[in-house]
């Protein structure tokens, strides 16, 4: 799938082998919140090869590879996650049959991928929408069993703040 998406992306950052700074299977990174502790994970880093340059101009044309090659995946910003986390990209392999519970719910969840939201838990309850326009839906997807949802306004998004 990484490859799948390389070869939509074409750009300077490799997505199968140095931007890869997290897989699957570890619990190494708390702030990952479990979800890269079953199969289908992956963190990438948006940086120019060998800089701490951020290639900005680059990030929605990786996120939208990705999505087209089957994966949700949203960009992190800077201290997103924690003070002084990196800016990336995090990706679920949508289908892997080994996604951790954590994984399963950045998809599915109420904050979840196929909602059209950022994956990230909330403790306010109120999720956050994904600020890359939503999610590619494939029929695949929904033969597996993934929600056929579309998101609708939450009450706290129809009421008009002072």
């Amino acid at each position: 799938m990484l490859a799948v998406a390389q070869e939509l992306y074409g750009g300077e950052i490799n997505l199968t082998d140095d931007a890869i700074t997290q897989g699957s299977y570890t619990n190494a990174v708390a702030a990952s919140f479990g979800t890269h502790a079953g199969g289908g994970a992956v963190d990438l880093s948006v940086m120019a090869p060998g800089t701490y340059t951020v290639l900005f101009e680059d990030i929605s044309m990786i996120v939208r590879a990705l999505r087209l090659a089957g994966f949700a995946a949203w960009y992190r910003d800077f201290d997103q996650l924690y003070a002084g986390s990196s800016p990336h990209i995090h990706a679920i392999a949508i289908g892997d049959r080994e996604l951790s519970l954590a994984a399963r719910e950045q998809l599915a969840g109420p904050h979840g991928y196929f909602w059209g939201y950022n994956g990230l838990p909330v403790e306010d309850g109120l999720p956050t929408r994904d600020p890359h326009g939503g999610p590619v839906i494939c029929q695949w997807m929904f033969d597996l069993g993934y929600p056929h949802k579309t998101t609708t306004p939450s009450p706290q998004e129809l009421t008009p703040q002072p």
